[in-house]
């Protein structure tokens, strides 16, 4: 219970002045006002039993005088009690009985008169208390605007500025007269307020300063300590957890929505290998519960001071960003190599091409049709047209813009790609079985982009396959939208491995597969869902795979936007 230090004062200075007063008139009461009326007591009784005397030695005296008269043969022999008993008349008796009475009703009144002072100390010591008391008020008061006001104002300034109130200052007399140390206390606590409030100003402007510039930062950003808390984190972290606008405390909360800390035996954390594994740099790939599509390339050090790890700062990068760049980068290779061959062979064949005709309008021009030397030129040709229409091929398949949406033919765009890989499964032995649907299936995207899906999964089939392995592509096309499946008799996927052959730079090793860079699924995954599509894959091991493209259909699409 709080009690202020101005009511501490008065209710001591008022207790011990009343306990104290008590004790003293009690005591001074008890102790001399009783021995007082003691010895009053005890005179009373001594002076009456001193009458009573004289009252008996007067009637003694009285009745030894009767008998003398009467037997005057008695003689007294001791001369002074005779003296006494003849010549004391009854009247000096009597006088000296009233003087002695006289003389004990003075001792009695001066008694009653001290018994009577000490009433009139009692009153006496109560006006001085009333005076004392009235001291008393006036000092709590002189107090109070002198010591006690000040510092409560001091207190509740104190409390203020803790719950975060830095503007609030302690008021002060403009000019005071005089100046006490709970003056200056006061005028140094004020100036402390405004150095305080100056200094955080500063620090909040650093604050801010160091969080725009970690939030220029296109990657995440977050410093963690050794309790998994999250000291700093920047806007790009926030968007890649899911947490813009909340405060997570946890890492482990806010990047895997989990209660505990992860446990290291089945995700790699950063935090647990620089901690008990004492290692300075750290790089993993982890997935977010927010994007679990996603894949985050983290790097991780720690911040040392003193020589201790105090912090640990970790860089955290959506890698499908990369897998762009790396399909930007295929495009471009491809578009370099398609215009490469384009002007490397298409000159060749197309003066190929002018020879035969040449030679077919001099010299066959009148040979039947059915001519076999003329049927065999004729078929050399078709396979020139087809040969120069290779480049145009590539030329179009190179040519990407995101921002060319357009209507994309599924059927067609797989029957250019298959025309171009048809060597490549050629030699290899390898059977493409396209079934191309009876009416057009269309999509909505960039034509380019879902191009090269197609050839990344055809490519991945053919890789998979031995000789006489065989590749079917299937288009379905329902009221919920197009799917498309690419089904191969290759060697299959392990089941270990097929939540992870999205994963960027992922290979299963398999030695009759030709290794690539890891990027070709997560480059098809990124782009089927810019489609707003999604890809599934089911495999048995030494059977095959089935891979099924699923995409909205422009209809859906539609619907979808209204």
């Amino acid at each position: 219970m709080f009690i202020s230090l101005n009511k501490k004062i008065i209710y001591s200075i008022t207790i011990f002045f009343f306990i104290t007063s008590i004790i003293f008139v009690s005591t001074f009461y008890m102790i001399y006002g009783n021995k007082i009326q003691e010895e009053q007591l005890i005179n009373i009784q001594r002076n009456q039993q001193y009458i009573n005397l004289l009252y008996k030695n007067v009637t003694l005296n009285k009745e030894i005088r009767n008998i003398l008269e009467q037997n005057k043969h008695i003689k007294i022999s001791d001369p002074d009690i005779f003296n006494t008993l003849t010549q004391q008349s009854e009247e000096n008796q009597e006088t000296l009985l009233k003087t002695e009475q006289k003389r004990i009703a003075e001792i009695n009144e001066s008694y009653d008169k001290r018994y009577n002072a000490i009433n009139e100390s009692i009153k006496i010591f109560g006006i001085s208390a009333i005076l004392i008391i009235l001291s008393i008020i006036l000092l709590t008061y002189l107090l109070a605007n002198w010591i006690l006001n000040p510092i409560n104002q001091i207190s509740q300034t104190a409390k203020q500025v803790s719950e975060g109130n830095l503007n609030i200052r302690i008021p002060k007399h403009k000019q005071p007269i005089f100046t006490d140390e709970l003056d200056i206390l006061i005028s140094i606590f004020n100036q402390m307020l405004d150095n305080l409030q100056h200094y955080i100003s500063e620090i909040k402007k650093q604050e801010h300063f160091l969080q725009a510039l970690i939030d220029s930062i296109p990657d995440g950003i977050r410093v963690i300590d050794k309790d998994y808390n999250i000291f700093l984190a920047n806007k790009a972290y926030h968007k890649q957890v899911g947490s813009i606008g909340k405060k997570c405390k946890k890492c482990y909360k806010a990047a895997h929505k989990r209660k505990e800390p992860c446990d290291p035996t089945n995700t790699h954390c950063p935090l647990h290998e620089i901690l008990n594994n004492h290692r300075n740099n750290i790089k993993v790939i982890q997935q977010f519960s927010e994007h679990p599509e996603k894949h985050l390339s983290i790097n991780a050090a720690p911040i040392q001071y003193n020589g201790e790890n105090l912090y640990i700062v970790e860089s955290i990068r959506d890698l499908s960003e990369d897998i762009n760049f790396s399909h930007q980068q295929k495009l471009s290779s491809l578009g370099f190599l398609s215009t490469s061959i384009a002007h490397e062979i298409k000159n060749h064949l197309g003066a190929l091409r002018m020879i035969l005709e040449r030679l077919l309008d001099k010299h066959y021009a009148n040979v039947p049709d059915d001519n076999e030397e003329k049927k065999q030129l004729l078929l050399i040709y078709n396979e020139l047209i087809s040969s120069i229409a290779v480049p145009e091929r590539l030329l179009k398949l190179s040519r990407s813009s995101e921002s060319a949406i357009q209507d994309v033919n599924c059927g067609d765009a797989i029957t250019d790609i298959l025309s171009l890989l048809d060597f490549e499964a050629k030699s290899k032995g390898i059977n493409i079985d396209f079934q191309a649907p009876t009416s057009p299936c269309l999509i909505s995207g960039n034509e380019a982009d879902f191009k090269m899906a197609a050839i990344n999964l055809t490519l991945n089939a053919i890789k998979a396959m031995d000789a006489n392995g065989t590749l079917t592509i299937k288009i379905e096309e329902n009221p919920k939208g197009i799917n498309i499946k690419f089904i191969d008799t290759g060697v299959g996927i392990p089941p270990e491995n097929i939540n992870r052959i999205f994963e960027p730079f992922f290979s299963d090793g398999q030695e009759n597969r030709q290794k690539g860079n890891g990027l070709g699924l997560s480059i098809t995954k990124t782009i089927v869902e810019n489609f707003g599509g999604s890809i599934n894959v089911e495999s048995q091991i030494g059977i095959g795979s089935c891979f099924t493209l699923s995409f909205p259909t422009i209809k859906s699409l539609a619907k979808k936007k209204l």
